[in-house]
């Protein structure tokens, strides 16, 4: 019997559909990444929103892609909680770090 070296997590989204969650492979977890890394560079709260939706779609997209070939499709199912917990589970984001929300809150200001 092989051993899971991870959760898989079950996620209401709000229109009452399971979305199943676990961590990204490598090469999605490499998008995942890049789109992550333009936190450095943002001028407001409204750009990291946008970084993280985008963030969130390479997750989502790995496992339902008709959920996340569409922004909007995208937004109108998915809350903010939602959302972060998705980015710390799928791509090991931990948003509860103050290093990272600062450094977000910095690049915003």
């Amino acid at each position: 019997m092989a051993t899971s070296v991870y959760d898989i997590v079950d996620l209401e989204l709000s229109n009452g559909e399971i979305l199943q969650i676990r961590p990204l492979p490598i090469k999605p977890l490499r998008k995942f990444m890049a789109v992550i890394e333009k936190l450095d560079s943002i001028e407001n709260e409204a750009e990291a929103l946008d970084i993280f939706i985008e963030a969130g779609m390479i997750c989502v997209s790995y496992f339902n892609q008709e959920l996340a070939k569409d922004k909007d499709t995208f937004e109108d199912v998915i809350e903010v909680p939602t959302l972060m917990k998705i980015l710390e589970v799928a791509g090991g984001l931990k948003l509860n770090d103050p290093n990272l929300l600062g450094a977000a809150l910095v690049g915003a200001s």
